[in-house]
């Protein structure tokens, strides 16, 4: 049993997100098989979130944004790995369980069209790659988007036929699986077991140190099965976290990764994979920030998108901020009390590279007290 204080449970995570090390991933590839899993997110007010993941891990601005983009060799498939993900390409055998689950039990979303799925099959056997424009678009506005064509293709997506493994502008690719995954992958089909198997450990590699719930969370597996899996992984130590009254484990060559700078100061998505299990946030920084974008402007803390801001392996406060056509605004910012307002000037400023602002704004008022981090 690992005995781990609450300030090493944080170096040994942020160290294993590949957050504040020396030296950093330069490469936006490097970056997604280290975590293995970047969430996809709409919202644009600064960059799109799974650039900002990779922006906050080194990748150069002029890079991060072509991690989408269509490649000779696909690096990565579009899945519901944390939500709507980008995944390593080699994963793919291990959601196997998933696209068999989507088959035999259906899903929550739609009604689906049998014709509709005859229809679009047929077009992407014709031409090859298809996007929701190409079949028609979708009516409505935001989350209501619909239209018996995409529902098609998102289910042939969740069953495995269809695959997206690049984008156009901010549109998804559908092709049929077997035109871009590689035989050996598309082929290989591992029992349910496995899949759970290889992907706890992956997702215990990626955080570090973390719960049964944790770990879950990090592919949206069963708790449950993961509890009961976690014993029998060869890299699991189990591990004991000052303060977490839940049992945890760390991963063995995590333990070995060097600390993090302590004065690296970096702004966070909120849909960071450090941070999106605001379980998890809450036990490692003391803090449970939630997005406020679909909070009413008056009754929002902090501002549409709060972005935590990671100063070494403490999360000082958070800051929100609108970039349009180079002006950038700050909507309101909050910080943990004792913490130097300096923090977020850095972090602002950070933010303002990253999105081509012509300019940084000044932060004028006294931010909010966000809470003490223990």
């Amino acid at each position: 049993m690992i005995e781990l204080s609450l300030p090493e449970a944080r170096s040994l995570a942020v160290a294993a997100q590949g957050l504040h090390r020396a030296p950093t991933p330069t490469g936006a590839e490097e970056v997604l098989h280290r975590l293995d899993c970047i969430q996809l997110d709409t919202i644009n007010v600064v960059r799109r979130s799974h650039e900002l993941v990779q922006l906050a891990r080194g990748v150069p601005v002029s890079d991060a944004a072509q991690l989408i983009d269509k490649k000779a060799t696909p690096v990565l498939f579009e899945y519901w790995g944390h939500a709507a993900s980008l995944l390593p390409i080699r994963l793919w055998p291990l959601f196997a369980f998933r696209r068999r689950t989507y088959a035999a039990k259906g899903w929550n979303g739609p009604e689906v069209s049998s014709a509709a799925v005859e229809q679009v099959r047929a077009a992407l056997a014709d031409q090859g790659a298809l996007t929701i424009s190409d079949v028609g678009g979708a009516k409505g506005n935001g989350w209501e988007r619909s239209s018996d064509n995409k529902w098609a293709l998102e289910w042939l997506l969740a069953t495995g036929e269809v695959t997206c493994v690049n984008r156009r502008g901010w549109q998804r690719v559908y092709q049929l699986a077997e035109s871009v995954i590689p035989r050996d992958l598309l082929t290989a089909e591992p029992g349910d077991a496995e899949c759970l198997r290889s992907l706890a450990q992956l997702a215990l590699q990626a955080l570090g140190v973390a719960t049964a719930d944790d770990i879950a969370d990090y592919f949206r597996l069963s708790p449950k099965n993961v509890a009961a899996i976690l014993p029998e992984l060869e890299e699991a130590e189990p591990a004991r976290v000052e303060g977490w009254e839940e049992p945890a484990w760390a991963h063995r060559t995590d333990l070995e990764l060097p600390r993090p700078d302590s004065d690296a100061c970096t702004p966070l998505s909120p849909f960071d994979s450090l941070i999106w299990h605001r379980p998890r946030m809450r036990r490692l920084f003391g803090v449970e920030y939630l997005l406020e974008a679909y909070k009413p402007a008056a009754k929002r803390e902090c501002g549409y998108f709060g972005m935590p801001v990671l100063l070494g392996t403490s999360l000082v406060g958070r800051i929100a901020v609108r970039v349009s056509k180079g002006s950038a605004h700050i909507e309101g910012h909050q910080l943990i009390d004792g913490q130097d307002p300096e923090h977020l000037e850095c972090a602002l400023a950070v933010i303002c590279q990253w999105a081509g602002a012509t300019s940084v704004p000044t932060l004028t008022s006294s931010p909010q007290s966000a809470g003490v981090t223990p």
